[in-house]
């Protein structure tokens, strides 16, 4: 068989039915031989190489206590918690006087805890004790360059490519400045071909740019929101295109919007079942 290539795109919420994508691949015994990711995608497909079960990681999404990642104070868990869901950043809007930190600093949460976090999930293991090679990526704001992270400390490399910004401060790390792997690359078909992988199967958890309305611009913030997403939709439109075998997958939801967890891994499980022929004949072609 052709040495097969998983790509975990980044989407936040999203991203969890790649972990029914996994369920569905591991049913058939169709284990990757190399996978990459990009910021949620890059976590889930982290833990999955650092040995997780896949029913660990499911019950973790359908349980997570957001206290226990994020700064006490931080306004993220005043929003997760009241499930404000306006489009981009304009939901930051009622949060009022919390927001103000974005004055001060360079993000709404320190990430040191959610560092913690994923040290912990990983065991702290190293990219060379890794049961598949893997690799997931950031943008160095310091060089404007995409980062290619697959080597050092697992949690590292994580906690570098869920760095979104405004979300979560920068993550400094051998000289760079880290930020989401999105920024420059959200789906990295490429590096998993570099890795050697002969067929590449791509996950795509994200809708395309939806028309909006003049009334939705009202503040510079949405303006430039929007023209930002429009580029990056542009180029992860145009990197899927490289993939050998395209799979849509997940909800509509909200980058942040957690609440229906067990709907979208159950999503990724029936979208991938259904092309689970097609990937065996690309695999023995």
């Amino acid at each position: 068989m052709k040495k097969f290539g998983l790509m975990l795109s980044g989407g936040g919420a999203r991203s969890l039915a790649e972990i029914g994508v996994l369920k569905t691949l591991e049913r058939h015994n169709l284990i990757p031989d190399v996978i990459t990711g990009t910021s949620m995608g890059g976590m889930i497909g982290g833990f999955y190489v650092a040995g997780l079960k896949l029913s660990q990681m499911e019950k973790f999404a359908m349980t997570v206590i957001v206290s226990k990642i994020l700064d006490a104070k931080s306004p993220l868990i005043y929003f997760l918690q009241n499930k404000l869901k306006k489009a981009g950043p304009a939901k930051y809007r009622g949060m009022g006087a919390s927001l103000s930190v974005l004055t001060r600093q360079r993000a709404l949460d320190s990430g040191r805890k959610i560092e913690y976090f994923l040290n912990k999930v990983t065991e702290g293991k190293d990219f060379s004790e890794l049961r598949i090679p893997f690799a997931c990526v950031a943008a160095d704001l310091l060089s404007g360059k995409k980062i290619v992270l697959n080597e050092g400390k697992l949690s590292s490399a994580i906690r570098a490519t869920i760095s979104l910004p405004l979300i979560f401060e920068p993550f400094e790390y051998n000289r760079m400045l880290l930020v989401d792997g999105g920024v420059t690359n959200n789906a990295p078909i490429d590096v998993a071909r570099e890795m050697g992988a002969e067929v590449v199967v791509a996950i795509d958890v994200n809708e395309d740019i939806k028309k909006r309305d003049e009334e939705s611009f009202k503040t510079s913030f949405d303006v430039s929101w929007r023209a930002t997403g429009i580029t990056q939709s542009y180029i992860y439109r145009m990197e899927l295109k490289s993939g050998d075998l395209i799979i849509k997958t997940g909800l509509g939801l909200d980058t942040m919007d957690f609440s229906k967890a067990k709907e979208c891994i159950m999503k990724g499980e029936e979208d991938m079942e259904k092309e689970i022929k097609k990937l065996k004949g690309l695999l023995e072609g």
